[in-house]
């Protein structure tokens, strides 16, 4: 009788079990929308799990689907919770735009009790605290605030004029990775610029700041199981302890900034960087309801570890992707180098902040190497509406009306290099971004920043370090492939964001374009 039992039992949960699968990972079918053929348990998320291809790139994988390629958008699962990858380009721009209200928040999010400083910083936090934080921040990025920090810019970037030029050479060349030698001039320089601190990485590239971003971006197996969660299954990074940054970072940053503020707020010395607003916050916090938590330096620290962490990246990795396609089309390195030695010419050897904005062809190069590798090749966004707010739609294409709570995701890397937008997408081309060309471009196929209010707020500092980084390197040495330069660009199936699987190694050429004092090349 009991065995009889224990039989039913069973019997029932497989039951229940096949019932709530074939139910559940049938709901884009019952919906009729396009989707793509989920697994029980794993929905559409199995080749992230092999590292067929990264967490970042797997919405730009379902966009090339063949099977896919009418569609306005396809459905996928997050393991078992339905999603939206979105192909056509007017819905994109009602989400990032039009109807921004409605997808104010990311799909991902952290711990905000194990994890603060995941869950507080501008990236991850939710509205309308990520609103205020927000307006708070911004006047550090404005065009004044920026042009203000450029002398503190350029000491940086001549530590790296003699970081470059302290390189043991054979016939007058070295074989180097450039990407760490970006990253230790990002990493400077984002440490000056926002916290009034000298990483010193360019001369030691052991230093402390660099080893601890070296540590945070290196993405192994556990920090790629760990974005995988915080990403697709936000709701069990809790149950894992899911953490953004490591504890032995979270303590060096929290001692760190601390340390600067304290000394700031002694000192009352204006900067006008980072450090001035987070003491701005902490007088007025007591006053402002939404913003208690800046008496709690979790809450500032969490910016600031954000700041760090996505200051020195995105346009480290710009340097170094720039330089490996110049490297491979030594024509167009030349006419760059031309631009920027004439512009040094004018100036006597520098290069003002207006100077360097109005450099056209330079300008041109990077705009389309964000095209090629955006830093984070994917958007993420949390449909949200309040009982009085209309329903988001997928018409024209659909009637389906998108439930609270439902993901999108828009494959930035993909629509950059569809064909139907970008002719021959693979091919680095920057007389796209000619000042004739740009007339042509489709709006929202182009979206290194994000669009919309919840775009980069540090675009414009990222742009400048990159192409201040760029001249400097470029001043005296250009790059050529060597042995180990990859013939082909493929990316780390481990990393959130591009990076080179194998590195870019390149031969650095020791070149000086021009005399200082007659001009002459």
């Amino acid at each position: 009788m009991a065995a009889t039992g224990a039989l039913f039992l069973i019997t029932a949960v497989i039951g229940l079990i096949y019932f709530w699968v074939k139910h559940n990972y049938s709901y884009w079918q019952r919906k009729g929308i396009p989707h793509m053929k989920p697994i029980p348990f794993i929905g559409t998320t199995k080749p992230m799990l092999t590292l067929k291809t990264s967490i970042g790139l797997c919405a730009s994988d379902v966009y090339n689907d063949k099977t896919m390629s009418d569609a306005a958008v396809v459905g996928v699962y997050s393991f078992h919770k339905p999603g939206l990858v979105i192909r056509d380009i007017e819905l994109i721009k009602s989400i990032l735009i039009k109807d921004f209200n409605k997808f104010s928040n990311r799909t991902s999010a952290c711990d905000p009790h194990g994890d603060p400083l995941g869950a507080n910083n501008l990236f991850f936090v939710r509205n309308p605290e990520w609103k205020e934080t927000r307006t708070k921040l911004s006047p550090v990025f404005t065009s004044g605030k920026i042009k203000q920090m450029y002398p503190l810019m350029l000491d940086i970037a001549k530590e790296l004029e003699n970081h470059l030029a302290s390189y043991k050479k054979t016939n007058n060349s070295f074989v180097t990775e450039v990407k760490e030698i970006c990253a230790l001039f990002t990493t400077d320089l984002i440490a000056s610029i926002a916290f009034g601190l000298r990483a010193n990485s360019l001369k030691n590239p052991n230093a402390e700041f660099r080893e601890y971003g070296r540590k945070m971006l290196k993405f192994e197996l556990i920090r790629a199981f760990h974005f995988l969660i915080i990403f697709y299954m936000p709701k069990l990074v809790k149950f894992f302890r899911v953490k953004l940054f490591s504890q032995e970072f979270s303590n060096f940053l929290r001692k760190t900034i601390n340390y600067v503020i304290s000394e700031r707020e002694s000192s009352e010395t204006i900067r006008n960087d980072l450090i001035d607003i987070f003491v701005s916050l902490r007088k007025e916090a007591p006053d402002v309801k939404s913003l208690y938590r800046a008496n709690n330096n979790e809450y500032l620290v969490a910016q600031a570890a954000v700041f760090l962490t996505a200051g020195f990246e995105t346009s480290s990795s710009t340097m170094a992707f720039t330089l490996y396609e110049l490297s491979k089309k030594p024509e167009l390195q030349k006419r760059l180098r031309t631009e920027i030695c004439e512009a040094l010419i004018a100036e006597n050897g520098k290069i003002s902040y207006e100077n360097i904005q109005s450099l056209k062809y330079l300008g041109m190069v990077v705009d389309e190497i964000l095209r090629m590798y955006p830093v984070v090749p994917f958007l993420d966004r949390e449909f949200s509406k309040t009982k009085d707010e209309s329903d988001f739609t997928l018409q024209p294409h659909h009637s389906f009306a998108l439930p609270n709570g439902m993901p999108v995701y828009i494959p930035v890397y993909a629509i950059q290099h569809d064909p139907k937008y970008w002719p021959n997408p693979d091919v680095f081309d920057p007389e796209r971004f000619s000042s004739e060309n740009k007339k042509s471009h489709i709006p929202m196929t182009y979206l290194p920043f994000g669009n919309g209010p919840h775009n980069c707020i540090g675009s414009r500092l990222g742009l400048l370090q990159t192409k201040l980084g760029l001249v400097h390197f470029l001043k005296n040495h250009f790059v050529e492939p060597c042995d180990q330069t990859p013939s082909k660009m493929e990316f780390d199936p481990k990393g959130l964001i591009l990076q080179c699987s194998q590195g870019i190694n390149l031969n650095v050429v020791n070149d000086r374009m021009y005399d200082l004092e007659t001009g002459a090349r």
